[in-house]
């Protein structure tokens, strides 16, 4: 008896020590196992449940798919999508969330040059496509970042568009809610001090502004940081005065105007290794912390995440031994001074983390594109705040209830509008000068509203055909800036609407009359 008790006892340790491995071993998830798989970001949808944004590639240095993966609150897979098709290169790099629980995405495509071109997604709650952009150019370009802005537009970066990467390397394009560009601005051009930059992240800040993120060449590799308004205009930039070798890639704002960048510097004769760069939002350096120390052989940082204003989460790589070809896998919990609290191994795999973003339960959650065993997968992990796996969750939840019927995995094609020249699209400067005409196309009324930088008076706003002739003309006073005129005797067709200020400057709008 006393033998049977035994047993007994020793199979329920056991069991229980097989029921706890089990549960703790619910991380990480791995998408993309015996493919070749990125993952670039993820987001929580308003289901509680998770988009990751990457991509498949066809070996392991080319791409053939944009992926889109939807998971549960637990990781499980849920539904995905694979955009584009197996003949060209089409993939992702970037998105954010829409106004009505939908995605914006960006990324680039080979569809129209075989030195491919920016793209741009708009999916609805279903996963569906509303409407899909690419920005032709001369050479290789890319939409690195892209974000949605409040009022339902959207503004893309672009990496060396307009077929000028000597001069022309980082660009903004605003687009209306329909994708359609409103105006494009070339960043940073005009700055004689800097060369070769490259911007990698670009953020919507807290005071309503744009933050770059990058590097560029001034006179050695720095990390670079750049701030506009809304409207594209430079309002400061960073050029890091110390070290050398480095850049600025995530960043993180606290609520007291602090900024954080996760980054890798190189002073002269030491490595390259993992530090913390902080600044403010008015582009006045504060300082720089080692993550890690400085005693440290190599690494890099990159992902990062604050949680109120002294948590901090930053995904790195680091080695110190000099042997060491792979660098371990790391994430980090400090605070803002760069003191560590928490430390924990992801994998042997030689890339940081590429995306860290808190659950609304406040859950960690961690992402990284990793090159295991022949093929590149995608890792998930989701951890409590002391870095320690979390358990599964039970309760019941509807996912995708935005959609009035099931979302099936599937391969969508990428038919996209195409902008086959960036003269098509007009720079900020010329949509500030621009006469706004809605709707358009129009049927028997428009609205036409004249610019703000207009010279106060009364101007004579003309209406011509594609024939040069004249078809309308009315009087607007600058004080009012807005008409209407009634086109229901006009046939259909192209239309210019024509004024010149008191300081004879002239302004022009185009419109379309269908019917």
């Amino acid at each position: 008896m006393k033998l049977i008790n035994s047993l007994r006892i020793i199979l329920l340790i056991i069991i229980i020590s097989h029921n706890i491995n089990c549960f703790s071993q619910n991380w990480p998830k791995i998408y993309g196992d015996n493919i070749q798989a990125y993952g670039e970001e993820i987001l929580e949808s308003y289901d509680k449940g998770y988009f990751i944004c990457g991509s498949i590639l066809k070996d392991a240095e080319t791409f053939e798919y944009g992926w889109l993966i939807k998971t549960d609150i637990n990781g499980n897979i849920i539904w995905d999508k694979r955009f584009g098709d197996d003949i060209r290169e089409d993939y992702f790099l970037d998105f954010d969330k829409t106004l009505d629980n939908g995605l914006v995405i960006s990324g680039v495509t080979s569809q129209i040059d075989i030195e491919n071109d920016p793209l741009f997604v708009k999916l609805d709650p279903c996963g569906e496509i509303e409407w899909c952009k690419i920005y032709s150019s001369d050479g290789f370009n890319a939409g690195n970042s892209i974000v949605a802005l409040p009022n339902g537009e959207y503004i893309g970066m672009l990496r060396y568009y307009g077929g000028d990467p000597q001069n022309i390397r980082i660009s903004l394009v605003k687009m209306d809610s329909s994708g359609e560009p409103i105006w494009i601005k070339h960043i940073a051009n005009g700055d004689t001090t800097i060369s070769n930059e490259d911007g990698y992240y670009l953020y919507f800040t807290p005071d309503a502004n744009l933050l770059i993120t990058g590097r560029c060449f001034s006179p050695s590799i720095k990390p670079f940081v750049l701030k506009t308004d809304s409207s594209g205009t430079q309002l400061w930039d960073i050029k890091w005065p110390v070290g050398s070798g480095g850049w600025a890639d995530q960043c993180a704002f606290a609520s007291n105007g602090m900024i954080y960048s996760a980054t890798g510097l190189q002073f002269t004769g030491h490595p390259r290794i993992p530090y913390l760069l902080k600044f403010n939002e008015s582009g006045d350096i504060i300082t720089q912390y080692p993550l890690l120390g400085d005693t440290i052989y190599r690494g890099g940082a990159e992902s990062l995440l604050l949680i109120g204003d002294t948590s901090m989460y930053v995904g790195l790589t680091w080695t110190d031994d000099p042997d060491l070809e792979e660098l371990h896998s790391d994430i980090l919990k400090t605070d803002s001074l760069g003191n560590m609290f928490f430390q924990r191994r992801l994998i042997e795999g030689g890339f940081p983390p590429t995306s860290i973003i808190k659950s609304y339960d406040n859950k960690i959650l961690v992402i990284g594109k990793y090159y295991v065993g022949s093929s590149w997968d995608i890792d998930l992990w989701k951890m409590n705040s002391d870095l320690e796996d979390d358990t599964l969750y039970t309760q019941p939840l509807t996912y995708d209830s935005l959609c009035p019927y099931q979302i099936l995995s599937d391969t969508v094609d990428l038919d996209c509008s195409l902008f086959v020249n960036i003269d098509e699209i007009p720079t900020k400067e010329e949509y500030e000068s621009t006469i706004k005409i809605s709707p358009n196309p129009a049927r028997d009324w428009i609205s036409l509203s004249l610019p703000d930088v207009v010279a106060p008076g009364i101007v004579n706003l003309e209406i011509y055909n594609i024939f040069g002739q004249e078809i309308l003309k009315t009087r607007v006073t600058t004080q009012n800036r807005m008409t209407s005129l009634n086109v229901s005797n006009l046939p259909s067709g192209f239309y210019l609407a024509v004024c010149m200020d008191t300081n004879r400057k002239v302004f022009k709008g185009k419109f379309i009359v269908a019917r």
